[in-house]
């Protein structure tokens, strides 16, 4: 028989960070900001299977080398899906070496699990499409995320980029999706900057602070401010009298409070911001960033955004974001 030589086959696999909630909009919705997470897979000569991990810190002053894992957990998120999708199609999981080049950092509310859930998904999926010739639909991978991750909104917005609704379906995932997406345009003259502290909050421990039922004066506050939100971010031009509403709408009965005081001094961070201009504050995801829609025009780069934090010895990085539009992408 004649010799059958290896071939490596790369894949590079690069996934945006997200900010999920923005205020009222808890579990249904998440934009996709301008830091991504790349996974540089290599094809391995090991007939095992393994996947074999590596961190590096990018280049974006985000996240330091001092902050990455020091070891590899057994049950790294990122293995697990690629081996649960591989199992999935009934094949063999084919071994790989992945550097990850990490810009989102750790547990700071920016969908860093996202990025993780979605490039194992990737890798497994164009592993199959390459040596089996199958694959699995986008809405497929979106559903299998799902068991990873019980909330779309920072799944949507990280692989479609943008700004994403996410409507829960009427039936069980088995007879039609999980969910419905509705892609949201932002015409607004707005930029959005923020902080991102050096806290790290776990998302399944903070979720644990949010009421499992409101009321029906909180559903009629949480709805109106969603609709005004929603309103405000699609005009094209803003009245000086829309920075009073964008105040309003970005307000929250349901996540805002209950986890203010895992990122101390949160309030007074957002009262000075809006003493600069600021026209919505709001913690991003489980936190611990924290975020601003500013106007267009203003000169991020001109305010102090960490100060309130630095007073109470917490260290935390200033960022002005664009938003992604590309979401993920896959570059051979």
């Amino acid at each position: 028989m004649p010799h059958l030589r290896f071939v490596p086959v790369s894949l590079r696999i690069s996934v945006p960070a997200s900010t999920a909630n923005l205020g009222p909009g808890f579990d249904i919705w998440g934009m996709a900001l301008n830091l991504r997470n790349e996974f540089v897979c290599d094809r391995a000569d090991r007939k095992d299977g393994s996947i074999r991990l590596s961190f590096l810190a990018g280049d974006t002053g985000v996240v330091s080398a001092g902050s990455l894992p020091k070891k590899v957990e057994a049950d790294n998120l990122f293995v697990r899906v690629y081996n649960y999708l591989m199992k999935k199609a009934g094949q063999p999981p084919i071994a790989y070496d992945v550097r990850i080049i990490v810009n989102v950092p750790f547990s700071r509310g920016l969908g860093s699990s996202s990025t993780a859930i979605l490039a194992g998904l990737t890798l497994a999926n164009e592993t199959l499409r390459r040596e089996h010739s199958m694959a699995y639909r986008i809405e497929q991978l979106l559903d299998f995320a799902l068991e990873f991750e019980p909330h779309p909104d920072n799944l949507t917005a990280a692989i479609y980029g943008g700004w994403n609704l996410c409507l829960p379906g009427n039936q069980p995932a088995e007879s039609g999706p999980a969910f419905l997406r509705v892609p949201l345009k932002i015409r607004a003259p707005v930029k959005i900057a923020g902080i991102i502290p050096d806290l790290k909050l776990e998302t399944r421990d903070s979720r644990q602070l949010i009421p499992v039922s409101i009321s029906r004066a909180d559903l009629v506050f949480q709805t109106s401010r969603v609709a005004a939100l929603v309103y405000l971010l699609q005009q094209e031009s803003l009245a000086q009298s829309d920075a009073f509403a964008f105040r309003a709408a970005i307000e929250d009965r349901m996540h805002t409070s209950q986890r203010a005081h895992l990122v101390p001094g949160m309030f007074e961070v957002f009262e000075d911001w809006y003493r600069d201009g600021a026209y919505a504050c709001f913690l991003s995801g489980a936190g611990s960033t924290l975020l601003a829609f500013w106007p267009q025009q203003a000169d991020i780069s001109a305010l102090d955004l960490t100060k309130r934090l630095r007073e109470k010895k917490i260290a935390a990085v200033q960022r002005e974001f664009q938003i992604d539009m590309n979401g993920l992408m896959v570059l051979a």
